[in-house]
C-alpha cells in the first residue's frame, strides 16, 4: 500500500517533524505498510486491524521497555484523529541494523549463540516490568481484568466467537475450546502478577548490527500476563526445531534471570491453544485455505492433547 507523499508531508507538519527529504517504503510492512522518512523516521498505518488499538498498545509497551533500558525505538507520535488518513498512525525512530534471521545467514556460530543467548536475557527482562491488570495495554481498551484466567476466558470466547460468525467452528466445536479453559481454575492462579509479554517474539522481531542486538521491534500485540505465555510462537520456529544450541543458548539466557514454572510444559498446551484459535479466523480471512487447514488441524491437535492430559491426571 502506497500514500501520498502530500499526506505524509501533512502529518509531519501537524506533529512538527519537519520536511520531507526522502521517504522509502519498507518490506517489513506486510501487515502495517510501513515506510521510511529521511532514514530517521518509521511511519507505520493500522490498515487491516482498524477496530484494535494495536499502535496505542505498541506506544504502552515501548515506553515502559524503553524506561528499563530494553533496546527499542523512540515514539514520536501516535495519532489515532484520522485527520489525513483514516487509520491509527504510530512514529518511531529508525534503528540501525538488520533482523537476526536475516544476519544469521552470514553469521558465525559463536555470533548466533551470542545473539541467542542476549535476546533470552531480554526477553525475561521485559517480563520484570509489571503491570496493574491483566491483559491489552492500551489506554482505550476494555480487555483488561483482575485475573489472568479471566483474560484467557474472555479471550478465547471472543475468539471463538468470531470463528462461529464466519461459519468456520459449529457451537458444539466452540464450547469444547471455551470448556478447557473455564475448568482448569487451579493451573493459572498462581499468576498474580501481571508482566509485560511481548506476545510475537521471535529473532524476525530483533534488530542486530555488528553482533549486537539494537531493537526489540513489533509490540502491537503485546499484553500482561503470564511471562510463559511469550513461549508458545517459539516450538514453530524453524531455529528452534532445527538448532538446538541456539535454544539452548537462549533458554541460558533466559534463565540467567527469571526461571520457568514446574507446570510449563502443561500451560503451553493451553497457550499453543488459545494463539491457534486465534490463527483460525486469521488464516481464514487472509492467508488462503491450505494456511486455514493447517491451523484447524493444529487447533484440533492441541484440544485433544489437553483433553488427554486432564483425563490422566484424574484417571491416576
Amino acid at each position: 500500500m502506497r500514500f501520498d507523499t502530500l499526506t505524509i508531508q501533512a502529518i509531519f507538519e501537524k506533529h512538527s517533524l519537519g520536511r520531507i527529504e526522502r521517504i522509502e517504503y519498507s518490506d517489513r510492512g506486510i501487515v502495517n505498510p510501513c515506510v521510511f522518512i529521511n532514514d530517521h523516521y518509521v511511519v507505520r498505518v493500522n490498515v487491516r486491524d482498524v477496530e484494535l488499538p494495536k499502535f496505542d498498545n505498541e506506544q504502552q509497551a515501548l515506553l515502559m521497555m524503553k524506561s528499563e533500558g530494553i533496546p527499542v525505538p523512540d515514539v514520536y507520535v501516535y495519532d489515532n484523529s484520522h485527520e489525513h488518513l483514516p487509520y491509527e498512525i504510530l512514529i518511531t525512530s529508525k534503528i540501525p541494523g538488520i533482523d537476526i534471521w536475516k544476519a544469521s545467514e552470514a553469521a558465525t556460530d559463536e555470533s548466533k549463540i551470542k545473539m541467542a543467548y542476549e535476546s533470552g536475557v531480554l526477553l525475561a527482562k521485559i517480563h520484570g516490568i509489571w503491570r496493574d491488570k491483566f491483559g491489552e495495554l492500551a489506554l482505550s481498551s476494555s480487555n483488561q481484568y483482575d485475573s489472568w484466567q479471566q483474560y484467557l476466558i474472555e479471550g478465547i470466547e471472543q475468539r471463538t466467537n468470531r470463528c462461529l460468525k464466519l461459519g468456520i467452528l459449529n457451537p458444539e466445536e466452540a464450547e469444547r475450546y471455551v470448556f478447557v479453559f473455564k475448568r482448569v481454575t487451579g493451573l493459572f492462579s498462581e499468576i498474580s502478577t501481571a508482566s509485560l509479554v511481548h506476545n510475537d517474539y521471535h529473532f524476525a522481531n530483533m534488530l542486530c548490527a555488528d553482533g549486537e542486538i539494537t531493537a526489540i521491534l513489533d509490540m502491537e500485540w503485546s499484553i500482561a500476563g503470564d511471562p510463559e505465555f511469550d513461549f508458545k510462537g517459539l516450538h514453530s520456529r524453524d531455529v528452534f526445531t532445527d538448532a538446538p544450541e541456539i535454544q539452548q543458548a537462549f533458554m541460558a539466557g533466559y534463565s540467567s534471570l527469571r526461571k520457568l514454572s514446574p507446570l510449563f510444559a502443561i500451560k503451553q498446551l493451553y497457550y499453543q491453544l488459545f494463539e491457534t484459535v486465534e490463527l483460525l479466523s486469521v488464516s481464514y480471512l487472509h492467508w488462503g485455505e491450505e494456511s486455514y487447514q493447517g491451523y484447524k488441524a493444529s487447533a484440533k491437535f492441541w484440544l485433544e492433547q489437553i483433553e488427554a492430559a486432564w483425563s490422566t491426571r484424574y484417571q491416576n
